[in-house]
């Protein structure tokens, strides 16, 4: 296990986010300390697009009619926050948001009360990233479950979304730019990391 340190602005230097300073026009301002000014939804949504801009996935992983697919589950509130993001390209792919509501409708409980899913399954499959918000919680195992195999960079908020086999999770109550990396889970799913955004998470855990 490796642990790092990190704060929103070593982000934008270390990341050299051209986009994410854009993004936040007060961390450019020449003559005033740089301040950031995004709601947390909108810094949040800036490191997805870094996240995505510095991860590699597997040749078999499609990149249908040259998308790269976030997708939103559960809860949230980031509204307008990939605006600034959504016309973006990385690598020739242009970049597109879905909202795929609560994962409950994805999936049934049979009477032994094992979860099975959904033909929709194939929706969230697709996606390069996927964003599990904290009101999808009880669901964590079956998500990632679900995604076993599919080469999904998954992302949640809550300290325990690694536990369950997550790839990259936002902690709260730390700051707002603040995050856990499981490389574990990564190369499980043939996901390759950037070390650029491995030296900024608070923490990396690697298997022995």
């Amino acid at each position: 296990m490796k642990t790092y340190t990190i704060n929103i602005l070593t982000v934008i230097v270390s990341l050299a986010m051209i986009d994410f300073c854009k993004f936040c026009p007060a961390a450019t301002e020449k003559d005033k300390p740089p301040q950031i000014q995004a709601s947390e939804s909108d810094i949040k949504a800036a490191f997805m697009y870094n996240f995505i801009k510095f991860t590699d996935w597997p040749a078999n992983k499609i990149f249908e009619n040259n998308t790269i697919t976030i997708g939103l589950l559960g809860e949230h509130d980031f509204h307008d926050a990939f605006d600034a993001i959504k016309d973006k390209k990385i690598n020739d792919n242009q970049i597109m948001v879905k909202n795929f509501g609560k994962f409950s409708q994805f999936c049934t409980t049979n009477e032994s009360g094992k979860t099975q899913f959904k033909k929709e399954i194939e929706e969230l499959r697709k996606c390069h990233l996927l964003f599990v918000c904290d009101s999808e919680q009880k669901y964590y195992k079956d998500i990632i479950d679900s995604l076993n195999g599919w080469h999904v960079l998954s992302v949640g908020e809550t300290e325990d979304f690694l536990d369950a086999g997550g790839i990259i999770t936002f902690i709260p109550g730390k700051g707002k730019a603040t995050f856990e990396i499981s490389q574990t889970a990564a190369k499980k799913e043939k996901i390759k990391i950037s070390s650029r955004v491995l030296r900024l998470a608070r923490k990396v855990i690697e298997a022995e």
